[in-house]
């Protein structure tokens, strides 16, 4: 989504804030709104007031994945002034503790604190854009003459 965006934030807001879209999109279209913010194609401060004002309005107010690429995109941003946001919303249980423990949150966010736009890995390719949409596509397996076959074969 972030290689596709047009300038109009509003139909990663709309999928971030539908309880009914599936939850791990919602969390990567939350990545996406942070990624889109670094490159400079969205105003920080207007990803800022949407991600303060989705710890309210988000759905479910529970655990949810969603809310683990809510707090992603806070790190990634280094939003230091949203960390008491994102500790409510850790001792509310909005994120598995299994699945990542708020010590993780402050490490990310010093990590976009100190080194913004920089992945948080080396090698992350989730949270570094292609180019060529088709071109990176057309070597993915889903999307091959290979797959065609197999499928056929079920």
């Amino acid at each position: 989504m972030a290689a596709v965006f047009d300038g109009d934030p509003e139909p990663l807001y709309d999928i971030i804030l539908d309880p009914k879209a599936e939850e791990f999109i919602r969390a990567g279209m939350c990545e996406a709104l942070a990624m889109v913010t670094v490159r400079g194609e969205l105003d920080r401060a207007v990803a800022g007031r949407f991600l303060r004002d989705a710890f309210m309005e988000m759905q479910p107010q529970a655990e949810c994945y969603v809310w683990v690429g809510w707090q992603s995109a806070i790190a990634m941003l280094g939003m230091g002034d949203l960390k008491i946001l994102v500790k409510k919303a850790f001792d509310r249980g909005f994120v598995d503790s299994h699945v990542l423990g708020f010590d993780h949150f402050k490490e990310g966010l010093r990590r976009g604190i100190d080194h913004p736009g920089e992945p948080r890995l080396p090698d992350d390719r989730d949270s570094t854009l292609f180019g060529d949409t088709v071109e990176e596509l057309s070597g993915w397996y889903c999307f091959s003459e290979q797959y065609r076959a197999d499928q056929e074969r079920c």
